[in-house]
């Protein structure tokens, strides 16, 4: 047996050539194929799903057996990080959980602004010089573009280009301009978009949205999972990674800069483009992420007093980055607020607008870790929670992030439970707002009491004999059939007693924060005019569900609103205006951030909405 072997992973087709003993998820990384994974490894979330084809492979784990339904391994399916290869084989990668479902931005999700960008085009036509004009061509160009020519400079490159671009088509040209630097000439024949990337670097996703700069038109979004999943499914795992490995920061860097250059390129692809007319990238993310992209040390953010190494905007090259875009473009990351509450959240407060209105606003972005925002009226109060990956299907039985064949709406049809899929695929597992959902229906129906308890579905008087039978097993071990064989695509969906308690310390830790942040404020549930969700779900979720579970403070349904990726379409906004940039800016220089989980008052408000109301 040779010491390499071939491994093909369609439908990609890509192959690659690797040790023996190497398991499926390193061989899938090196060969640049993404599979699902968020426990980085260890064979703990089961999301590593794929399907051999042919080849000889190592037996199957505990772990396979205990994570898989026998529906499943009968079709072949197998854990990657459980499975190592033992000679040439080809495996089948299911379809990669389409996050562009939720972090997709319709035309409505970012308001209109006055386009302002740092990325200005100049379609110009210039005097030919003479004698008795013997400017410089760059004097000349300069002063075509303002009357403060003095404070334009350009590139060598451009300046290098620029008699040839000019003497072309007679003086026609076509100038790019990065702030007060010009970094592009050609003649105006050859002009070509002038184009932006706003990207939202998730713990778990990330997404990049295209923009044309001359029109402020959101083009295409490309987008998928954050491959520093492999690390580790949340930022405290990353962390340590960076601090337990001699190059575990550059190996985060890289990971998240290759992802981002995968998505530019194939957004630009979708419209006809090419990587060098993307001349600015605005960026947002929690301040973990935010850190191990500029390649900062992240450590101490882990460490009280949770210190960042710099919560102010940054500016760098794309070249000094590494980002495939314009070499000369500019690379904005947004200003942080705190350790534990990035710039994904003044994402969300500039999309939102929400320190300018006039009326009490409360903003929650749920994600593995929680992000509140308060705004009084006159005060601005942020905080941070650690709710846990229950909510992006992380630690749940059949957890999983949205995609086909997740369901992420659980309802009451006739005497029966339903389920929607994503796509109406069969069921492959449950998503953040069918979490909600199927929480909320249960409680509803008394099959899930005030401490989390399922209780045995046969001493439910008031159910059909059809919905008591969906309760199976005992004590802690007792579940709820969701999706049966028949709806389902490898087996029963299930909710279980542990998924109840999963869901309990999430909601009880975004639930504690927001009411002590309110009495902070002195202001009452009631006295807010309005409750944004944001997070790639967001607009998914069911307000009514979330009062049910206790979720949000008790406010009336109608003024819960979802507003989606709105970090997304605050990194859009500063793409395309300098005034929405320094609105970012002020948003944080007024922020007072408020630590909450060391108060003793923060344990026992956690403690009493464990329970359900």
């Amino acid at each position: 047996m040779s010491d390499y072997i071939t491994v093909i992973f369609e439908p990609a087709g890509a192959k690659v050539q690797v040790s023996v003993g190497t398991n499926l998820y390193e061989a899938g990384q090196q060969a640049g194929v993404e599979i699902a994974g968020s426990c980085g490894g260890y064979g703990i979330c089961g999301e590593c799903q794929v399907i051999l084809m042919e080849g000889e492979v190592s037996e199957l784990t505990s772990q396979e057996r205990k994570l898989l339904d026998p529906a499943l391994i009968e079709e072949g399916v197998r854990l990657a990080c459980q499975t190592e290869l033992l000679g040439d084989a080809v495996v089948r990668v299911p379809s990669v959980q389409e996050v562009v479902v939720r972090k997709a931005l319709t035309a409505e999700s970012v308001r209109s602004v006055q386009l302002a960008p740092n990325v200005q085009r100049y379609d110009l036509e210039l005097a030919e010089p003479s004698l008795e004009d013997q400017r410089s061509d760059f004097r000349r160009l300069a002063e075509a573009i303002t009357e403060r020519a003095s404070s334009l400079t350009a590139t060598v490159e451009c300046l290098g280009s620029l008699a040839t671009a000019l003497r072309a088509e007679d003086q026609q040209i076509a100038v790019t301009a990065v702030g007060s630097e010009l970094v592009d000439v050609r003649p105006a024949s050859m002009r070509s978009p002038a184009l932006g990337v706003a990207v939202d670097i998730g713990t778990s996703t990330v997404a990049v949205y295209l923009v044309d700069l001359e029109t402020g038109e959101h083009l295409v979004t490309a987008a998928g999972q954050n491959p520093q999943t492999k690390f580790g499914a949340d930022v405290i795992s990353r962390i340590q990674y960076a601090n337990s490995h001699d190059d575990g920061l550059t190996a985060l860097r890289d990971t998240i800069v290759a992802a981002i250059n995968r998505f530019i390129g194939q957004a630009v692809t979708e419209v006809g483009a090419a990587p060098i007319d993307v001349y600015e990238a605005t960026i947002v993310g929690n301040t973990c992420m935010h850190h191990i992209f500029l390649g900062l040390e992240p450590r101490y953010l882990a460490q009280s007093p949770y210190v960042p190494v710099t919560a102010e905007a940054v500016s760098v090259s794309a070249d000094r980055l590494g980002l495939q875009m314009n070499p000369w473009g500019n690379v904005f990351c947004l200003p942080c607020i705190a350790g534990f509450v990035g710039a994904d959240t003044v994402g969300v407060i500039v999309a939102s607008e929400l320190t300018r209105r006039d009326r009490p606003m409360l903003a929650v972005d749920i994600g593995t870790n929680g992000e509140i925002a308060l705004w009084s009226g006159e005060r601005l109060l942020t905080a941070s929670c650690a709710a846990g990956p229950a909510f992006e299907g992380a630690q749940i039985h059949h957890g999983m992030r949205a995609g086909p064949g997740a369901i992420d709406e659980v309802f009451v049809s006739g005497d029966d439970l339903a389920v929607h899929t994503i796509d109406d695929q069969p069921a492959r597992g449950i998503c953040g707002s069918g979490l909600f959902d199927a929480t909320a229906v249960l409680l509803e129906l008394g099959l899930i009491d005030a401490k989390g308890h399922i209780a045995d579905g046969q001493s439910c008087g008031t159910l059909s004999a059809t919905m008591a039978e969906r309760v199976e097993g005992e004590a802690n071990e007792r579940h709820v059939v969701l999706a049966g064989a028949e709806r389902a695509a490898g087996g029963p969906i299930v909710f279980t007693q542990r998924d109840v308690r999963e869901i309990q310390l999430a909601k009880s830790a975004i639930r504690a924060s927001t009411e002590m942040l309110l009495e902070i404020v002195g202001l009452k549930p009631d006295d807010l005019d309005e409750v944004l969700i944001a997070g790639a779900f967001g607009n998914f979720i069911n307000p009514a569900s979330a009062l049910r579970i206790g979720l949000l403070p008790d406010v009336p349904e109608g003024r819960i609103a979802g507003i989606g990726n709105a970090a997304g379409a605050g990194a859009i906004l500063t793409l395309v205006s300098g005034h929405e940039r320094d609105y970012a800016r002020q948003v944080v220089e007024t922020a007072e951030h408020i630590e909450l989980f060391r108060s003793s008052d923060f344990q026992d408000r956690f403690a009493e909405y464990m329970m359900f109301p």
